[in-house]
């Protein structure tokens, strides 16, 4: 009887929180079948944020852990691409025993020289595909797509009543490439009276935001929250950022049901499809002039839309399915088929 495969899954920081950290533990659990997963990093045992210590078995990521670690039944699933450059030089001399599989999770531009790929890669978005064909010359039959899936955690708590206001959430890490100072700069004083944003997340531009927003009613910033714990609040999720890997905050949207407002980056556009599940601008000006347009809450049009993101999430999006597609590639890799 074939012996069931591990996963051990690299990623180097996990003294803080993210949505990287986050992912990399959501497939380590679900990829190992109940077994308590290994997870390889950089951070010191007693620096890893605590929720995160208890639910895997965290080891020093180096050459001799990893040797100790790979067999024939174990692959490698590295989320990181120093990690990833490093797993592939060890495949040197460790061979056909070390199996590797690298996700990609954001687009980069730089340090193309400086990386190195195994035979299989995972993108998060057609956006990553496409940056690791054309930036860093992966070839294309080397690349899956495989979208991120979130557990579904819909719930009827803390829902908003109608009062003719629309309120937009726009969650994420507050930081420049998220735009939300941006964003609060070209709007303030220019938004219709009746649609109101509120900011979700941390980051080094949260002082910034506050002092942008100041006393404006139309402006709100709520710090870390719980999203299946707010979402019922807003009538509308958005993400304007520069760029993007997959935003799993629009996935989350869908999930409630929440109509998207995004700019078009093709990242965001494997979520959001414009007309169906949301609307997509180009720029900041074409944002202000859709917010105008924007259809109440409770019209037609809307719950149109909100039925469109909701079913948009079951069919692309749920864990499942996810999880189902890595398990099918790490057997690909473990057969060593190609």
């Amino acid at each position: 009887m074939k012996q069931t495969l591990r996963v051990v899954s690299v990623y180097p920081n996990f003294a803080n929180k993210g949505g990287a950290q986050n992912v990399v533990l959501q497939l380590a659990d679900r990829l190992n079948e109940g077994e308590r997963p290994i997870v390889m990093c950089e951070t010191p045992k007693m620096q890893v944020v605590a929720d995160y210590r208890q639910r895997a078995h965290f080891v020093g990521f180096g050459y001799r852990a990893v040797k100790r670690l790979a067999d024939e039944n174990t692959v490698f699933i590295s989320h990181h691409r120093k990690c990833t450059t490093l797993l592939v030089l060890m495949q040197q001399v460790l061979g056909k025993k070390l199996k590797v599989i690298h996700v990609a999770h954001n687009i980069f531009n730089n340090l193309r020289w400086g990386c190195f790929f195994p035979r299989y890669v995972v993108a998060v978005s057609n956006g990553v595909k496409e940056n690791l064909l054309n930036y860093f010359r992966v070839p294309e039959n080397h690349v899956k797509v495989i979208w991120n899936g979130i557990r579904d955690e819909r719930n009827n708590r803390n829902v908003k009543e109608e009062h003719g206001v629309i309120d937009i959430l726009l969650p994420g890490r507050i930081c420049a490439v998220k735009q939300q100072v941006e964003l609060v700069k070209h709007m303030r004083g220019r938004l219709p009276k009746h649609v109101r944003f509120s900011f979700a997340g941390l980051g080094a531009d949260e002082v910034l935001l506050k002092q942008v927003i100041m006393d404006d009613p139309q402006f709100r910033y709520l710090g870390f929250v719980n999203m299946s714990e707010v979402l019922n609040r807003f009538d509308y999720v958005c993400l304007f950022s520069q760029k993007e890997g997959l935003p799993l905050s629009l996935i989350e949207g869908c999930i409630f049901g929440k109509p998207l407002i995004t700019n078009n980056l093709p990242a965001v556009l494997d979520v959001n499809r414009p007309g169906e599940t949301g609307f997509a601008y180009a720029d900041f000006d074409a944002l202000l002039k859709g917010l105008n347009e924007l259809p109440l809450p409770g019209s037609e049009s809307y719950m149109e839309l909100s039925r469109n993101a909701r079913q948009r999430y079951e069919m692309f999006f749920t864990e499942e399915r996810m999880i189902a597609q890595y398990r099918e590639l790490i057997t690909e890799v473990s057969e060593n088929r190609k």
